[in-house]
């Protein structure tokens, strides 16, 4: 197992006599296809997943591989959210260019960073897997099918706020519209998902006996567990600007104020004046 698998992405295709990938770029394997994949099958304890059936993922931590989808769900969300207000208010801004007011609300800049550092966050997380193509055999073979008992389990916030759902035809419960829950075949012991061991919560000291999955739908829920400040994002100071060694003091005489510019900064400043 690693956690050093790549994958291929480019930015466009040239097709000239041949087709090209141009600005081709190597990305983590895991985390691309928990962001990207279209369908994501996964077994019992989320140790085993399966991006649009035919790539298959052994992790060997089932917790870290829970945590991992459960981040990708809410990061997959957010980035749709995004990306779908950002286009209607472009569409929008063409039909009413003259009028200022706007029903969509825009994306904010603090919105945006907030998503982008998560994202970098998300894709240097490293976790051990092994990656590999499924047979045509395996992949005929994948899915346990239709459950008669179609009860979901009780394991409130383990993938978020999503509900699950019964799977029509692969088995298993969906989770999403591309993520689907305990569908995958496999060929542990049956009781090895029911398996407890005593666990003490470091947020409000509970100690019982818990499942893996258990133990991440306590922790997501748990009344005392710290929550995310809105407001630390906005009070973090901004970065400090990089310095060069060609900045020069710099008074300007029609706004009075005094800076520090590289001779092409003074330019860009007085061509702001024009």
């Amino acid at each position: 197992m690693s956690c050093k698998h790549q994958l291929l992405a480019f930015v466009s295709l040239l097709e000239t006599n041949k087709p090209y990938l141009v600005n081709c770029v190597r990305i983590p394997a895991l985390q691309s296809l928990l962001l990207f994949s279209r369908s994501i099958d996964t077994n019992g304890d989320c140790s085993r997943l399966v991006a649009d059936g035919w790539l298959e993922l052994q992790l060997a931590d089932s917790e870290s591989a829970v945590r991992l989808l459960a981040t990708s769900l809410r990061l997959r969300v957010h980035w749709e959210s995004a990306l779908d207000r950002q286009l209607a208010r472009q569409a929008q801004r063409r039909k009413l260019e003259q009028e200022e007011d706007m029903g969509s609300p825009a994306v904010s800049p603090q919105e945006v960073a907030a998503l982008s550092r998560e994202l970098l966050q998300f894709m240097v997380a490293k976790v051990p897997y092994r990656l590999r193509r499924l047979t045509g055999l395996e992949a005929q073979n994948l899915y346990v099918g239709p459950q008669t008992i179609t009860t979901a389990p009780s394991l409130p916030g383990l993938f978020g706020n999503s509900t699950l759902s019964p799977h029509p035809t692969k088995g298993g419960y969906a989770v999403s519209d591309y993520l689907t829950y305990n569908c995958l075949t496999s060929d542990t012991d049956l009781y090895s998902d029911c398996l407890r061991s005593f666990w003490t919560c470091p947020h409000c000291g509970l100690h019982m006996p818990f499942t893996p999955l258990e133990r991440i739908a306590h922790e997501n829920t748990c009344p005392e567990a710290p929550g995310d400040d809105p407001g630390s994002e906005e009070a973090a100071p901004a970065p400090p600007q990089k310095t060069s060694a060609l900045q020069r003091p710099y008074h300007c005489q029609v706004c009075g104020q005094d800076f520090h510019f590289t001779p092409t900064e003074v330019l860009r400043h007085r061509r702001q004046h024009v």
